[in-house]
């Protein structure tokens, strides 16, 4: 069986100092902490999470809770926060909303029930200002600010990019398909249009997608088939989709009116998914930096933890990547 004496000499630290890791204790270094738990890991030491969580008033549990885990962003997400988390030697309670605000208070009143150490949570819609400003233990907000500490990534720079990508290419008739009204932290067609706008052009078609929709609960094959009933199919060359399952759907109403993507029409959707990497032809997507976001968020609320619980926001960007869907001519 390993020692910690056996991790401290592999880690190069004193015995104490593993021990100060394992408690959590505030006065040791991120970088510190990190090299421990690497060994610890390496080394397969097996502390007594019973006997350090007593002395230390601590239970090394971060609750993490997501607005709806069906969406495959969140699913990404969530398993990049897990592996972090347990770098530093803290285990994960998950919960998942499904965008029902009773389930989301009482997720968070069950974290408290069994006293995590700190939270991270993606809130739904517009944050619940009471439910958030009563949480009295380290929290860090996702995509959504609130008075604690926030990660904000800009799905308007997200748009911007994909704009900027269409121009590029030459196209004029564009249409986007998504929510039209700018939520709290997703104003993805804002940031879209705008960049438009600065080139003299205007949307072409804009039609009207839930926001919230899944593989399960999707309208938005319905929704533009329904367009090309009275629209000529070809007459946007290039379309917009808020999400990957909505592109999909875009290409796949395509193929049907006989339109190859990208010969005939572009299609670009957001998140940049599995689906996106495994679909014929694959899918431009804006992605957000989901390692970085997973990292920021549980340096963040182990900061907290130790200590520092003043407000913070990190802004962090998207970026777009460019696959088949968006390059004219692959099938010619």
């Amino acid at each position: 069986m390993v020692t910690m004496e056996e991790v401290a000499k592999a880690a190069h630290v004193s015995r104490a100092t593993v021990s100060r890791v394992l408690s959590n204790h505030p006065s040791i270094k991120m970088e510190t902490r990190s090299n421990v738990m690497y060994w610890v890991k390496k080394l397969g030491y097996e502390p007594n999470q019973v006997a350090q969580s007593l002395a230390g008033n601590r239970t090394n549990i971060i609750g993490v809770l997501f607005s709806d885990l069906s969406n495959p962003l969140y699913a990404s997400l969530m398993t990049a926060i897990v592996h972090e988390a347990e770098k530093y030697g803290y285990n994960v309670i998950l919960g998942d909303a499904q965008r029902e605000r009773a389930r989301e208070t009482n997720i968070i009143n069950g974290f408290k029930r069994r006293k995590v150490d700190g939270i991270i949570v993606r809130p739904i819609g517009t944050p619940n200002k009471k439910l958030y400003s009563g949480i009295n233990i380290p929290m860090v907000s996702l995509f959504k600010q609130t008075e604690k500490k926030n990660i904000i990534i800009s799905s308007e720079e997200g748009g911007i990019q994909v704009a900027r990508h269409f121009l590029e290419l030459g196209h004029k008739n564009i249409g986007y398909i998504g929510p039209l009204k700018s939520l709290a932290g997703n104003n993805k067609l804002e940031g879209f249009r705008s960049e438009l706008d600065k080139s003299g052009l205007k949307l072409k078609a804009v039609l009207e997608c839930n926001q919230h929709e899944t593989v399960e609960n999707q309208r938005a094959y319905e929704i533009i088939s329904q367009y090309f009933k009275t629209h000529d199919p070809g007459k946007i060359s290039a379309w917009f989709a808020h999400s990957d399952i909505a592109a999909s759907d875009v290409i796949k109403s395509l193929a049907e009116h006989g339109l190859q993507v990208p010969k005939d029409a572009i299609v670009c959707g957001y998140n940049n998914t599995l689906l996106a990497k495994k679909m014929i032809p694959t899918l431009s997507s804006v992605a957000s930096p989901i390692e970085e976001i997973a990292g920021k968020a549980v340096s963040m609320v182990l900061n907290g933890i130790d200590g520092n619980t003043e407000e913070e926001l990190i802004n962090l960007s998207p970026r777009l990547v460019i696959r088949e869907s968006t390059s004219r001519g692959l099938f010619k």
